[in-house]
């Protein structure tokens, strides 16, 4: 083939359906006007890249074609584009614009396909959680990372940096990773965009492993419509672009340029079409494919197969050849897939690479080949004269080869086409110019690997972690000091001795640990196991997490056992707390709400069975306030704790119940100064009173709280199951009444629950009428307390605080006031001023010159649960012109868990509206974690209860790591509620919680008062 036009094509890949297919159209465009084509690339396979930064062929070609892009494995370095600007030839990029220089671009919009992808899988079916997976290795990707984001802002949503999987290619094993990783975070999304169909593919087919459904679980959309997209399972949703449209009208359009024709526009934008098929929810039916053009796919993917295996064992036997000897032969590395070549390296003399000098070279057909020692300037390698006579299915490739210290220089081919050219990684050439850098630097590839093994020999000694080797042979096992110290913690010592060792093991993971060892040594599983290892003394023992792996003979049986032993003690007492915080009141350790009510229809199915019956019983302290707000927090903590004991032990007491009930009976706490019990095996109303008095004679005893006697009294309501109520909520109400009589009868009492008892007492309809009347007159005002952001020590919220300054009784505090507001239904009223005060304040802080802040409103149980909930916060934001990202509505977890469903679709809509959700009073009521788990929640609030005494009490402190681990484990904003002292926010900071609330800061602050402290504590 004879040329009068020279080409160069800068591209980083020469396979796969992308560069694969764009290769070849040019190649075939250059053939047909009789142009060649250079494809010059840079070596891909370092550890360290740098771009590309080489001037080769600046001077010798016509017009140049780029598909190197910045984000590119080794990007077009900005001297080399300004080189082969200032030779006025004409230069077009494919796939992306060029701003450093003067140049023409073929593109397709990719935000905007992108944007429009992602915004199907938002309006069209409801996601608000969508991942993306893909590389920045091109800049369309990057551009498809943008568009993502874009539809994200368009529609309200938060981008969220978690929901972000980056890969290091844009092939299938990109997307096995990404899903890899997913799995190990945890899966917090019910859709993925990513920007590659292969990238898609790769994730789909690992996730449809790991039992996850596409698109029942998972909905996903790709981009490239691949010829495979639609044969995949499920088929799936992505952007069309042609590649051969790329090529073809990128040569045109340098073509036309290097004929003296100028374009009329600096870009070219190519079409893209969105393809909807199955994988993203979409009904789609799949065009069933003729059983011949089946077979005949198989039969050519057998044939790919046959032939990369085939190329495997050239390209072994070319390495060897090539490296037998001392000397690396390039001939012997490509002589079977190239009929000439040359090596070319810089020269060693000069600092600065310039000129490059030939070393090697061959031809097969008996061209001419450079002479060896040749030196040539970069900006003219190769000269045309060296480029042998080519047939139309051969090319020309500069390979740009170096190690992860230097440049080497260059490799230059003249070869035919692969084959196998649209299947990504298969060219077998880049992997033999990858082992002729290897080759040329085995020598120091050999000192590096002796270093390596010095540092492995340094970490042995220094790893925090017991390595252990086993020679089974000897049958001798040899430990480093980290282990001996880990087991001497406990009193133990090592020996040699495997079943000396094996000894030690606690004895109910003695069987499960033997069988796993047997498992490996016999089929080769994965040795990676958890145990106890039992210490000198009663009680002492350590957790240990093993892992090993065995160095085995010709003939695949295990000589030796090599691995690691890492304490995780720490870990598994971290679990357990956990597990014991979401079934448990953290401060007394008694059962929470939810284990209470898994107990009671246990034992309501028991007294069904044998005929017996059951006693609630509610108590409320009558004095916790004021000993708390005398004394402190710390001393009604204790008072609590005293209390807590005090009522098991009278329940369990053999006498307290009928025989054989006691080991069923059950005392819990519901929050603040309130606690439920649970009696069993009861037949007669009589035996509750006698357990109730009993209770209350107890109180008469003092507590001894601080070193004082402290006397506290308390007020019982009880009711009976099945004579008063068959339901629990029905049966603790019932109580509620009866303990409201207790104490309208003086406190200090206990009352059974009858029908009489269901009126209100005297005072509480005074206190009930006062409500409506401050409702009229306008009494409640609203107090602000700051929250913290810990990392920037800057206010970034506020909570808003309800204060009833009534005419009739003075300032009185919600917690005298909101339980009888929420049973009157006065609670809805109240808290939808509360909503409207708040955010009209925050609108107003705004207006004043307030940077936006996040405004914190509590929100009932009673107003949860209203039907036009959501329309009525929509409306207040609407009234008020407060963005929703600006409102955080607060709940309790036992606002939310009387209509679990019915809450989380409420909550889950004003999410997807934007505003955000937080959970108050983390860990005091139901179970947080299912909380966590059924609601779209952004913020974990901790109980003060949890903060008061971290500092001073190992288990709180514990406590509060263990939450705040768990918090950020799900991608959850963490708030420290009730933060009064430095060594807690020093705590709190370690831990990485993300704000705090409390005296520390601030009290509660009328707005004005507030407004001022924010701006001081800002501005400092």
């Amino acid at each position: 083939m004879t040329t009068s036009t020279r080409i160069n094509l800068l591209i980083p890949y020469l396979d796969g359906e992308y560069y694969g297919t764009i290769f070849t159209i040019l190649h075939s465009e250059a053939n047909k006007r009789g142009a060649a084509l250079i494809a010059i690339l840079a070596n891909a396979g370092v550890e360290n890249p740098t771009s590309f930064h080489y001037h080769v062929g600046a001077e010798s070609a016509d017009g140049w074609l780029i598909m190197m892009n910045p984000q590119s494995v080794l990007p077009a370095n900005l001297g080399f584009l300004r080189t082969i600007a200032s030779t006025g030839k004409p230069i077009v990029t494919i796939g992306y614009r060029e701003q450093a220089i003067a140049s023409h671009s073929i593109v397709i919009d990719n935000r905007q396909a992108t944007k429009e992808a992602v915004l199907h899988l938002i309006r069209e079916h409801g996601h608000r959680r969508i991942a993306f997976v893909g590389s920045m290795e091109h800049v369309d990707l990057v551009e498809r990372f943008e568009g993502y984001k874009e539809a994200l802002f368009e529609s309200g949503i938060i981008y969220d940096e978690t929901l972000y999987y980056r890969t290091s290619d844009s092939i299938r094993l990109g997307g096995t990773a990404a899903a890899k990783s997913m799995l190990a975070k945890g899966i917090d999304f019910t859709a993925v965009f990513a920007s590659t169909d292969l990238n898609a593919i790769g994730m789909i087919e690992t996730l449809q492993q790991a039992g996850y459904r596409i698109p029942e679980d998972i909905a996903v959309v790709g981009f490239d419509d691949l010829p495979s997209a639609e044969a995949f399972h499920p088929p799936l949703t992505t952007v069309r672009q042609s590649f051969s449209s790329f090529a073809e009208a990128g040569f045109e359009l340098l073509y036309q340029q290097i004929m003296g024709k100028k374009p009329r526009e600096s870009v070219t934008y190519l079409p893209t079409e969105f393809i909807v098929r199955a994988s993203c929810g979409c009904p789609y039916r799949t065009q069933g494919q003729p059983i011949t053009e089946i077979h005949n796919k198989l039969a050519k993917a057998q044939t790919n197969i046959d032939l990369i295996v085939q190329r495997h064992y050239q390209l072994a036997s070319n390495w060897v050849a090539a490296t037998r000897k001392d000397k690396f032969h390039l001939s012997n590395m490509f002589r079977e897939v190239s009929k000439w070549g040359c090596l070319a390296l810089w020269d060693p003399s000069e600092k600065e690479h310039k000129h490059l000098i030939i070393k090697q070279a061959f031809s097969n057909d008996g061209d001419p080949v450079p002479p060896i020692g040749y030196r040539i300037p970069m900006e003219r390698f190769p000269p045309a004269e060296w480029i042998p006579k080519m047939e139309d299915h051969e090319y020309v490739r500069i390979q740009a080869i170096r190690t992860d210290k230097e440049d080497l220089g260059f490799v230059m081919i003249v070869a035919p086409i692969d084959k196998l050219v649209l299947i990504s990684g298969a060219d077998i050439n880049r992997i033999s110019f990858l082992i002729t850098v290897a080759a040329l630097e085995r020598d120091r590839l050999f000192h590096q690997v002796q270093s390596i093994a010095e540092q492995l020999e340094i970490v042995s000694r220094t790893t925090n972690d017991g390595i252990w080797d086993w020679d089974l042979a000897a049958g001798r096992i040899h430990w480093n000091i980290r282990s001996h110290d880990m087991l001497n913690s406990i009193g133990e010592t090592l020996t040699g001795e495997p079943e000396a060792f094996f000894r030690l093991i606690h004895p109910e993971d003695y069987d499960a640990v033997m069988d796993k060892f047997r498992d490996h040594l016999e089929n080769g599983a994965s040795l990676k196991l958890e145990f106890r290892i039992r210490g000198r003394h009663e009680g002492q023992q350590l957790w240990v997490f093993a892992a090993g792996d065995s160095i085995r003979d010709e003939n695949g049986r295990s000589v030796r056992i090599i691995g690691s032993l890492t304490n995780i003690t720490e870990k598994k007492l971290a679990e357990k707390q956990i597990t014991h915080l979401a079934f448990h009141d953290v401060l007394t350790g008694l059962p929470n709400r939810k284990l209470f009510q898994d107990r009671f229809h246990l034992c309501k199915e028991q007294a069904n069975r044998y005929g017996y019956k059951l006693g609630v019983l509610l108590i409320d302290l009558d004095r916790f306030k004021v000993i708390n707000d005398t004394m402190g927090h710390q001393a009604g903590d204790e008072l609590l704790k005293q209390v807590a004991d005090m009522l098991d032990g009278v329940v369990r007491s053999s006498d307290s119940v009928a025989r054989g009930g006691s080991e069923r009976s059950t005392v819990a706490r519901f929050g603040g100064d309130e606690f439920i019990v649970l009696l069993t095996h009861i037949h007669h109303a009589a035996d509750l009173q006698r357990i109730g008095d009993r209770i209350i004679r107890k109180f008469k005893e003092p507590f001894l709280i601080q070193g004082i006697e402290m006397f506290t009294t308390a007020s019982m309501g009880i009711s009976m199951y099945p004579d008063d109520a068959d339901q629990l909520d029905a049966l603790i109400r019932s109580a509620d009444i009866a303990m409201y009589k207790a104490k309208e009868n003086g406190k200090n009492r206990s009352e059974l629950y009858n029908s009489h008892t269901h009126s209100l007492t005297i005072e509480r309809f005074s206190m009930e009428n006062q409500l409506r009347k401050g409702l009229e007159r306008r009494e409640f005002v609203l107090h602000y307390q700051p929250q913290v952001k810990l990392n920037e020590d800057k206010i970034y919220g506020v909570e808003a605080l309800i204060r009833w300054n009534s005419s009739d009784r003075g300032w009185i505090y919600p917690t005298e006031f909101i339980p009888l507001a929420e049973e009157t239904g006065w609670i809805t009223e109240i808290g939808q001023w509360v909503l409207r005060e708040a955010c009209s304040q925050m609108k107003s802080w705004i207006d004043q010159g307030l940077p936006g802040m996040v405004m914190s409103v509590n929100i009932s149980a009673s107003q949860l649960h209203q039907k036009d909930f959501v329309d009525l916060v929509k409306t207040a934001l609407a009234e008020t012109r407060l963005p929703p990202g600006l409102l955080c509505l607060e709940i309790t977890e036992s606002t939310a868990i009387k209509n679990l469903e019915v809450s989380s679709d409420k909550l889950r809509e004003l999410s997807e509206f934007g505003v955000r959700i937080a959970i108050d009073d983390f860990g005091t009521g139901y179970s947080s974690l299912s909380m966590l788990k059924h609601l779209p929640i952004q913020n974990v609030k901790i109980d003060r209860s949890f903060i008061c005494d971290m500092v001073n009490d190992a288990d709180d402190g514990a406590i509060v790591r263990a939450v705040i681990a768990m918090a950020h484990s799900l991608g959850l904003w963490v708030t420290a509620e009730g933060v009064e002292t430095e060594d807690q926010i020093r705590i709190l900071s370690e831990e990485k919680c993300n704000a705090i609330q409390g005296f520390i800061v601030s009290r509660p602050l009328p707005a004005e008062e507030c407004l001022l402290h924010i701006r001081n504590y800002n501005g400092r």
